[in-house]
C-alpha cells in the first residue's frame, strides 16, 4: 500500500492545484481530498477481482481513478466528457503510470467500449438512468456499484432489481447484479 499512499499523496497536491484554476470540487484541504479518497476505496474488497472496469462520469477521478490506483491489474475505462476535466485525468494518468487507464472524452452514449466486468460512477443521475444507459456495457454476469447518497431506497422502490446496499455514514455504495 506505500506506493498506492504515494499515488494518493501526488494526486491529492495535484488536484488541489487545478482545482484553484478549474474548481472541479468543493474540496479544498487535503483532508476532505482523503475523505473522498477513503470513500472511493471503501467497497474495493467487493470489487477487486474484477479483470475491467469502466467509470461513467469520473470527473476530478472519484472513484475511478481511485480504483485505478488501487486495482493495477483491472484495465480501466475512465468516461468524462467536459475537457478539463478529461486533460485534469489525462495528466494524472500520465503522471501516475497509469498503464491500467484508457480515458474516454465523451459521454457514455458515444463511447465505442466493450462490454465490461464492473461498472462504477458516483453520484452522476438518478439509478434507473445508469441502469438504462450501462446495459450495453455490462458484461452478462457483471455487476454494477453506484456511490448514492440517503435518497436510494426511494430510488430502488420502484426498480425490480436485485441489488445489495453496503452503508458507511451518509454515503451508500448500491451493488447490482443480474440485470
Amino acid at each position: 500500500m506505500r506506493i498506492e499512499n504515494e499515488k494518493f499523496n501526488i494526486f491529492t497536491n495535484e488536484l488541489l492545484k487545478w482545482n484553484k484554476v478549474h474548481k472541479f470540487t468543493n474540496y479544498k484541504t487535503p483532508e476532505e481530498i482523503k475523505e473522498q479518497i477513503e470513500d472511493s476505496l471503501y467497497p474495493l474488497e467487493k470489487i477487486k477481482d474484477a479483470k475491467t472496469a469502466l467509470d461513467i462520469g469520473t470527473g476530478a477521478g472519484f472513484p475511478g481513478l481511485i480504483l485505478a490506483v488501487a486495482m493495477p491489474d483491472t484495465k480501466w475505462y475512465l468516461v468524462e466528457p467536459l475537457k478539463k476535466r478529461y486533460s485534469f485525468l489525462n495528466y494524472m494518468k500520465i503522471k501516475l503510470n497509469l498503464s491500467n487507464v484508457k480515458i474516454i472524452p465523451s459521454r457514455l452514449e458515444n463511447a465505442n467500449i466493450s462490454p465490461v466486468e464492473l461498472i462504477t460512477t458516483r453520484a452522476v443521475m438518478p439509478t434507473s438512468k445508469i441502469i438504462e444507459i450501462s446495459k450495453p456495457y455490462l458484461q452478462k454476469n457483471g455487476k454494477i456499484l453506484l456511490y448514492k447518497g440517503s435518497s436510494i431506497l426511494d430510488e430502488l422502490k420502484d426498480l425490480n432489481i436485485k441489488a445489495e446496499i453496503l452503508s458507511k455514514g451518509n454515503r451508500n455504495y448500491l451493488f447490482i447484479k443480474d440485470i
